[in-house]
């Protein structure tokens, strides 16, 4: 390993989900601690981590193109490495070392002790202490409550490449929080697999009851969390939705298909008429609430009246967004070993027909806004100075140029409304 001379410098890459976000910037903070420098540009980094997604073969795909534009990048100067964690790591283990020739390090991101004890053996004559990290310019950061899933969906792999759910202490948590928002973060998101499952290790204590402690935190504007399970969404989860001041009024509540049939053959252990019952106890403790859900279209047996069913459900409920995604059959699951007989240019149709129909649903909820006052925390500053920025219930909006900068609460008032996104005007400073 060639001397620097100076702190090893590392560029980190990740794809996939929420909780991958999150692991990104735990990383960036254990390299800090050990006294390398995390989140460099690529061009300027003596390693390159990978936080890989095996959720989808697609998304592993990615990786391995990453990977490969890596190479050139790795034997343009001695002494660079490329590492790999996340679920790939997990699910295909030392197989990956004979795809991927020039990978480096492989380690599991749920126990990173043994990577960074090589890399501190290594870079140990470069390194001078820890890092301190700088005031961060993100407003939004995403914090792990717990791992691992105990659901075991049929069409899911999670369980297999994250292991069982394991919560972690909520004063821990709380402390992650402060330590974000005293560098400038001001919303931040609760993560799980199956968030309103989370259990104090200690106390027993429920989401409703770790919310209430994040929610003192000082100088926390916002508060969010994902993703639920409905199994779990119990009446004194809303109750603090709707009491605590942080809490946004937003739901991610996924039902995935509208059919009972369809659910027992995914395992998701609730009927639709349970699902609809949760939905309408969440819309009537929470004024205001948003609801948004995920669902697949196209799998394994699904027939036309079991998608129907599902389309029901959506001009029912009338969610504020939908995350619909096509079934694919992803290995090592059970659903894998049921047909995938729903042709591709079906799955595609069903999943165009439905987004036709959220994108009207989408745009009647928010033109019921118009006129209404709202608060907006500003993200940013578009090219042309106009700022942006979400509203508590996860609406996308834009206000006047020069009315405000990134950081700030913006109340305004609703002038114009598609489905996705709002227009503000007359604004002024939130308390």
């Amino acid at each position: 390993m060639p001397r620097l001379g100076r702190p090893p410098r590392v560029h980190l890459w990740h794809i996939g989900c929420q909780m991958n976000d999150a692991d990104h910037e735990q990383l960036a903070e254990s390299f800090a601690e050990i006294g390398f420098i995390p989140d460099v540009p690529l061009e300027d980094a003596d390693i390159a981590v990978l936080i890989s997604c095996a959720v989808r073969s697609n998304a592993e795909q990615k990786v391995y193109g990453k990977f490969k534009e890596l190479i050139p990048w790795k034997r343009e100067r001695a002494g660079r490495a490329i590492a790999l964690t996340g679920c790939m790591a997990v699910e295909h283990g030392s197989a990956l070392l004979q795809r991927m020739a020039d990978l480096d390090y492989m380690f599991d991101v749920r126990e990173p002790e043994g990577f960074f004890a090589r890399l501190q053996s290594l870079y140990g004559g470069d390194v001078d202490g820890p890092v301190a990290m700088p005031a961060s310019d993100r407003l939004l950061a995403y914090v792990p409550v717990m791992g691992g899933c105990n659901e075991m969906c049929t069409y899911c792999i999670v369980p297999f490449v994250r292991g069982r759910e394991s919560s972690r202490a909520t004063a821990e948590i709380v402390s992650d929080v402060q330590r974000l928002v005293d560098r400038g973060v001001r919303e931040v998101t609760l993560l799980g697999q199956n968030v309103n499952s989370y259990r104090d290790p200690e106390s027993g204590a429920g989401l409703p009851e770790l919310l209430g402690a994040v929610d003192e935190v000082s100088g926390l504007r916002r508060l969010r969390f994902l993703t639920s399970h409905p199994r779990n969404a119990v009446p004194q989860l809303f109750e603090a939705m709707r009491d605590l001041p942080s809490v946004c009024e937003q739901l991610h509540l996924p039902v995935q298909a509208g059919d009972d049939e369809l659910l027992h053959r995914m395992r998701r252990v609730y009927s639709v008429a349970e699902y609809r019952e949760k939905i309408a106890t969440a819309v009537a403790t929470v004024p205001d609430l948003a609801l948004t859900t995920d669902i697949i279209v196209g799998f394994s047996g699904e027939t036309e009246a079991e998608f129907e069913g599902t389309v029901q459900l959506l001009r029912d409920i009338r969610y504020d967004v939908v995350h619909i995604q096509a079934y694919s059959v992803r290995p090592g699951t059970a659903a894998a070993r049921r047909p995938d007989d729903v042709p591709l240019v079906e799955k595609k149709r069903r999943l165009n027909h439905l987004l036709d129909l959220q994108r009207g649903i989408a745009r009647e909820r928010n033109q019921t806004l118009l006129g209404r006052d709202v608060e907006v925390l500003v993200e940013g500053l578009a090219d042309n100075g106009r700022p942006y920025g979400r509203t508590r219930q996860g609406k996308v909006a834009w206000l006047p140029a020069g009315s405000a900068h990134a950081g700030e609460l913006r109340h305004g008032r609703v002038v114009a409304a598609t489905h996705w996104q709002l227009e503000i005007d007359t604004v002024t400073a939130a308390a």
